[in-house]
């Protein structure tokens, strides 16, 4: 019964999903419809090995494996990322790509990671589901040093926060990707 100690909000999520659908469509939809298609094309699907066959048909369960990183070693990501001019995201990124590089021996493969999506600060209050999933490219050919991965990491991450704006669902559609 009492009134909300929150100050009114100037826009609500439906404001922003209207927006969205009006603003990405033309020039800017084709400018990131090509950004995707150029960067996703003729990726090979990251192939793992298995320590049992798969099922004949997926299910959903899936499982998980927690882990700590000692706070020791969580400052010295965060030294070499500052060194490096890159987020703490980015070189954990690519230790994340270096270890599936080890496992699979592919040099090229792709990894969805998610985004908050709230790129005006208008949004930043908002409640909503505003989170978009990233298909970043990874591309270890020719043996990069560590400091060349995260060169190519950044590289990758910085292009894709640019054209963050596609929903994953639409360049799945756009792109025939089951």
């Amino acid at each position: 019964g009492q009134p909300s100690p929150l100050a009114e909000l100037g826009i609500q999520y439906y404001d922003f999903a209207e927006w969205q659908k009006q603003w990405l469509q033309g020039d800017v939809l084709d400018r990131q419809l090509s950004y995707w298609r150029t960067k996703l094309n003729s990726v090979p699907a990251l192939e793992l090995p298995l320590d049992h066959a798969r099922p004949p048909a997926m299910s959903q369960r899936g499982r998980q494996v927690s882990f700590q990183i000692s706070s020791e070693l969580t400052e010295q990501l965060k030294v070499l990322s500052q060194s490096q001019g890159v987020t703490l995201f980015m070189t954990l990124f690519s230790g994340f790509a270096v270890l599936l590089n080890r496992y699979s021996g592919q040099e090229d493969f792709a990894i969805g990671t998610p985004i908050a999506n709230r790129t005006r600060a208008e949004l930043e209050r908002l409640i909503g589901f505003f989170v978009n999933t990233l298909a970043l490219r990874v591309n270890l050919s020719e043996k990069p040093s560590f400091i060349e991965v995260l060169e190519r990491i950044q590289e990758v991450t910085l292009g894709a926060y640019a054209n963050q704006d596609l929903p994953f669902e639409r360049l799945v559609e756009e792109l025939g990707v089951v």
